[in-house]
């Protein structure tokens, strides 16, 4: 697919007459025998409101098309991808890109690795279905499901989903100006994986069996695991991370697949590729090296650059957002919950005062601010826990977190293993607790007579306690030092 295609467009076609929108999927992207059970029973129920009309049919019908919209509206979500088993998709993706752009009746549309969803006006002429034929055409072989879903729109839901389009493809294109210009770094990505061997080796990586690196970073973990003859689909958010991890894999081919995305999506990236079930998820939350020691990420106060940030280059809030626009107490809620800093109502009014005055655009400023209100005691600097809850709160960390630990045991198989290194109390908390969640038999509570079994007990815990750098490993990189390794295992 060219790099010009968008996800999304919106046309400048114009609302003149009856509205739609129009859900289509690939041939076989829904499964054959759900596909063919719904239409049987859409057609019982079609039968019996014509022949003598049963009470309820017409809700039942509704109930029904509701769950096939609901399916191939997940579809849709999916996201585009250039894998092997997806190169077909994007080829069609791209055709009937072309198509619609070229239609006068369509105000806009979205494309997916497996579906699309367009909006249309008709003014007269081709009807919805003969429109559908058309744009679908693609050889003797029929790519795209027809008839699909149609839905009549009013003119207002169509206009507020033309701009919702343009809106999104806006972001798109800002998603894909910031990708190209990380790609113009030449700054390297080098990054120290931590705990490197300890949490491949408990993971049990072997010839034939499949796992999820979370956090792909520089590669480190996944190299293991693809030396053990494995296949690792590594996810992440940043770009330069993924060129990074390309060029270091590049020699274990197609055992390696790389996808664009937050792990807080894990689950619904995986069944986009077509992945259920896997041996094994490995995440290393928190900060990467590289993202540290470069100024015009935003990360550190060690070197001056803008206050940004963002793990995902593209993401809509950066560090600068929230200090300059958030109001005070929100702004020292921060502060205060994902830095544990005790004089954050002082630092929130001190840079509320200053912003007043000029806004605060880098992380020179910022820290210079934080000094000034927390005079330097000891090794660590008084900015240390504002920017890391400045920083936990634009990438929405724990959220992401909390996500991953949610949905990740969901695609492991009996058997399957999920190691997460954290790098804070904050994060080792929740993992800690979660994996307590999940692994213990009973639940009980001083107002119930006996304990009763745990309805989410799945799993059992591999290190009872959390594993943590060697000497040796923090003799060669200090920054492991805060570094707990916790694992368990799905039943």
């Amino acid at each position: 697919m060219s790099a010009e295609l968008p996800i999304c467009c919106a046309t400048g076609a114009a609302v003149g007459g009856p509205c739609y929108r129009v859900l289509l999927w690939e041939q076989g992207a829904l499964p054959p025998e759900a596909w063919a059970a719904w239409q049987q029973q859409r057609g019982e129920l079609l039968a019996a409101m014509r022949d003598a009309g049963i009470r309820g049919a017409r809700g039942r019908l509704a109930a029904l098309e509701s769950e096939l919209r609901e399916l191939a509206a997940r579809l849709i979500a999916s996201p585009l991808t250039t894998q092997p088993c997806r190169r077909l998709s994007y080829a069609r993706a791209e055709a009937l890109a072309q198509r619609l752009s070229d239609s006068p009746e369509v105000l806009g549309y979205r494309l997916s690795a497996g579906g699309a969803e367009i909006f249309l006006s008709l003014g007269g002429g081709e009807g919805v279905a003969a429109l559908c034929e058309r744009w679908c055409a693609d050889g003797a072989e029929p790519a795209w499901q027809l008839p699909g879903l149609v839905e009549s729109l009013s003119p207002q839901a169509a206009l507020a989903a033309q701009a919702a389009l343009s809106a999104e493809s806006a972001r798109k294109r800002a998603e894909a100006a910031a990708e190209q210009s990380a790609a113009a770094q030449t700054a390297p990505f080098h990054h120290v994986t931590v705990l490197r061997r300890e949490a491949v080796e408990l993971l049990q990586p072997a010839e034939g069996k499949v796992f999820v690196d979370a956090t792909l970073g520089g590669g480190g973990h996944s190299e293991l695991l693809l030396q053990a003859g494995a296949s690792v689909w590594g996810i992440d958010q940043d770009p330069a991370a993924r060129r990074a991890a390309a060029r270091r894999l590049a020699p274990y081919g197609e055992r390696l697949h790389i996808v664009a995305g937050n792990f807080r999506d894990i689950a619904a990236l995986m069944r986009a590729e077509g992945v259920e079930r896997v041996d094994g998820l490995l995440a290393d939350i928190g900060i990467s090296s590289p993202q540290v020691d470069c100024a015009e990420r935003g990360f550190s106060f060690l070197q001056d650059g803008p206050l940004d940030m963002r793990m995902n280059p593209a993401a809509e809030r950066s560090a600068a957002t929230l200090v300059n626009e958030l109001p005070e107490d929100e702004l020292a809620d921060i502060l205060w919950q994902y830095g544990e800093e005790k004089a954050s109502r002082a630092l929130a009014r001190r840079i509320v005062a200053a912003r007043a005055q000029s806004p605060i655009t880098t992380t020179g400023q910022l820290a210079a601010l934080i000094a000034e209100v927390l005079p330097r005691k000891g090794r660590n600097h008084p900015a240390t826990r504002s920017f890391q809850a400045l920083r936990i709160a634009v990438n929405d960390e724990l959220g992401a977190l909390d996500a991953l630990l949610r949905d990740g045991l969901s695609l492991l198989k009996s058997g399957g293993r999920m190691a997460i290194i954290t790098f804070h109390s904050l994060e080792d908390r929740a993992v800690k607790r979660a994996f307590e969640r999940l692994t213990r038999p009973e639940i009980d509570r001083p107002e119930w007579p006996a304990p009763r079994p745990n309805p989410e007990y799945a799993a059992r815990l591999i290190t009872r306690k959390p594993l943590t750098p060697t000497a040796d490993e923090l003799a060669a990189n200090p920054r492991a030092r805060s570094a707990k390794l916790r694992v368990i295992e799905k039943h």
